[in-house]
């Protein structure tokens, strides 16, 4: 199970957060009220109305449905929007989804400056499109929606109206950083946030495995465990507190996943020296070559039991991850009998990549 069924709870879902986009929504001239009639929904009266804590997503908050709301509104023309219903866009049928679209890269363009574009993002039907958004969202040539887009930037009765919601990120991230740090996380904000619970111990994302540099763009801080169908995760810097998700980095000789039930073949090409060196591991189908298994792992794959489970302890270090500590205390070692003429493809594989994480899933190692 990789925990991705449910949801984790937004970390934008906190009252000092919700505050900042309501207050951002007061000084465009709008007020935001709760009700049971809507999920999110602005009535062209100057009122915003966000549905009920128990009707929305688990990964759903105030703040989000706001900014969406407003987005919406800088769109369809900023303050000279608002006199009809839900900005005048029809939410029965296709006929404004390229406004829809708009909205979204509206979104990104502002939200992505601030780390804020996973937690911002929509949690329906449209976030795939949300999530395909790549480069600049204010150009492309083939999409409609970024010319609108663009056109709700570039207007100049919307310039007020957008250095509002450009000042609500910075103070929404100003906050989560300020939780994030060890000892200043109130108990209602006890999230990370890249979305995970924050954990009981004292770690801190510069000592786990998974936080990576790269993404679209100038290359940042991320969470793998955290990445989105895109393989990007969400933003996260070295000195904020662990979530539960913490784990020490990957010791290949304690983990093994790769060469494990992980992957069913490693294929080589013909040109690869192993092909050559090691013959009776190598394993021909037609036009293609692969490594002999057996059973479900690769036949070059030697395990150990480990007399001094010392060898261990970088993996029993406190963590509320069950999984990997129940694996930790197994005292096995792996080794690969030919890890000097290994195929291409093992000299390339990651250790704590994208790749590394999926292995140790699917065999236990990671949650």
């Amino acid at each position: 199970m990789d925990g991705s069924r449910l949801p984790p709870r937004s970390p934008l879902a906190q009252p000092q957060i919700e505050f900042i986009w309501t207050e951002a929504a007061a000084a465009i001239g709008w007020r935001v009220e709760r009700g049971s009639s809507a999920y999110a929904s602005a009535d062209g009266r100057g009122r915003i109305v966000i549905g009920l804590d128990e009707s929305l997503d688990t990964d759903d908050a105030v703040a989000q449905l706001i900014f969406h709301e407003l987005c919406h509104g800088a769109v369809e023309g900023g303050p000279a929007c608002g006199s009809e219903p839900d900005w005048g866009l029809s939410n029965v049928d296709d006929r404004d989804v390229v406004r829809e679209h708009a909205c979204l890269r509206l979104q990104v363009h502002l939200a992505e400056p601030h780390g804020l574009r996973e937690l911002m993002a929509p949690t329906t039907e449209y976030r795939a499109y949300h999530d395909d958004i790549f480069g600049d969202p204010l150009v492309n040539e083939s999409d409609p929606a970024a010319r609108l887009a663009r056109e709700a930037v570039n207007r100049s009765g919307s310039r007020v109206w957008l250095q509002v919601l450009d000042r609500a990120l910075r103070d929404t991230r100003a906050r989560l950083d300020a939780w994030a740090a060890h000892d200043h996380i109130p108990e209602a904000a006890a999230v990370h946030p890249v979305g995970f619970p924050l954990a009981t111990h004292q770690e801190s994302c510069g000592t786990c495995a998974w936080r990576y540099r790269g993404g679209r763009g100038r290359p940042v801080e991320r969470c793998r465990q955290s990445a989105g169908v895109d393989g990007n995760g969400r933003r996260t810097e070295a000195r904020f507190r662990a979530c539960v998700r913490w784990e020490p980095s990957v010791d290949c000789q304690t983990c093994g996943a790769c060469c494990r039930e992980a992957y069913h073949s490693v294929t080589v090409s013909v040109r690869d020296p192993v092909v050559w060196k090691r013959p009776a591991l190598v394993v021909r189908h037609g036009h293609r070559f692969e490594i002999q298994r057996i059973g479900d792992r690769c036949a070059a794959l030697q395990e150990e039991e480990v007399p001094d489970s010392s060898a261990l302890d970088g993996l029993r270090r406190e963590t509320s991850n069950p999984v990997a500590t129940a694996a930790a205390a197994v005292p096995r070692a792996f080794f690969c009998r030919i890890y000097d003429d290994r195929p291409r493809a093992c000299r390339e594989f990651e250790s704590g990549g994208r790749h590394c994480l999926v292995a140790r899933r699917r065999v236990g190692l990671t949650p």
